[in-house]
């Protein structure tokens, strides 16, 4: 069953050939290759929600990040989120989690034979109070090897990374292995379809790997400010029975406003 849903969805996605992007930003999770241009300011907000299969609700508002493009090839990034966690038989979670620091370098530049490349890292920061579970109390790094390719008019993003989890005494936590792939285009001037594909390792001995898909558009409001909504859910028995989420992502020159 569930590898037909996984046909399923491939199939979606590359039977949608008539439309192009070439930025991989929200409502995916799959990251592209290029960097915040230089002296710019990229600020994301958004909502999700996600109904687990055991009952509950798990939300997360706002997912906030801002990213600056300090080079060419080279950006550096903060991340919080706030979440809303009320699972059955648990006492419920609430709070800013963790704040992350990532960085991402591209390079190498798309050729005729070859994708693009980058790598970024995320470092988690243990900022959020874990006596209220929102936090293990240690930080946490993943690694992260971004591709993409443009294929006239369809654009692909893959991603494979490694987390590298700092355990305390008494926890199950382990590393994981992640990866996925996405897909981008252009409708017309101001819409695009996006989807995406996820999967990883177990996050914790006993627990189970994880694969999810999502489908979901952008619509361009100003060039600058981009409005995005997408669904999905996970393509195993266990995990994710129905997630959405929306959001706005607004790039501007801070030099042009500092002229001003």
């Amino acid at each position: 069953m569930h590898v037909g849903t996984l046909i399923l969805v491939s199939a979606t996605l590359f039977l949608l050939i008539d439309i192009v992007s070439v930025h991989a930003g929200r409502p995916l999770t799959v990251d592209d290759v290029a960097p915040v241009p230089p002296g710019h300011w990229e600020i994301e907000a958004g909502f999700s929600h996600w109904l687990p299969d055991g009952g509950g609700r798990d939300q997360s508002w706002p997912i906030l990040t801002a990213t600056y493009g300090v080079f060419n090839r080279l950006e550096f990034g903060l991340a919080i989120q706030r979440t809303n966690q009320d699972a059955p038989q648990t006492a419920p979670t609430k709070g800013f989690e963790d704040l992350h620091l990532t960085a991402k370098y591209k390079f190498l530049d798309e050729a005729a034979a070859i994708p693009a490349l980058a790598f970024s890292l995320d470092v988690k920061l243990p900022t959020a109070n874990r006596s209220k579970g929102l936090s293990t109390g240690k930080a946490d790094e993943t690694l992260l090897l971004i591709a993409t390719k443009s294929f006239t008019p369809l654009t692909l993003h893959g991603n494979l990374g490694y987390t590298i989890v700092s355990t305390t005494a008494g926890t199950k936590l382990r590393n994981q292995l992640r990866g996925g792939t996405a897909m981008d285009w252009a409708i017309y001037q101001q819409w695009s379809i996006v989807g995406e594909i996820t999967g990883a390792s177990r996050a914790e001995i006993g627990g189970k790997n994880e694969a999810d898909f999502q489908l979901g558009a952008r619509y361009a409001l100003q060039p600058s400010l981009v409005f995005d909504v997408a669904a999905g859910r996970s393509l195993r028995s266990s995990g994710t029975t129905v997630q959405g989420t929306f959001g706005l992502t607004w790039t501007f020159d801070v030099r042009k406003l500092l002229v001003r």
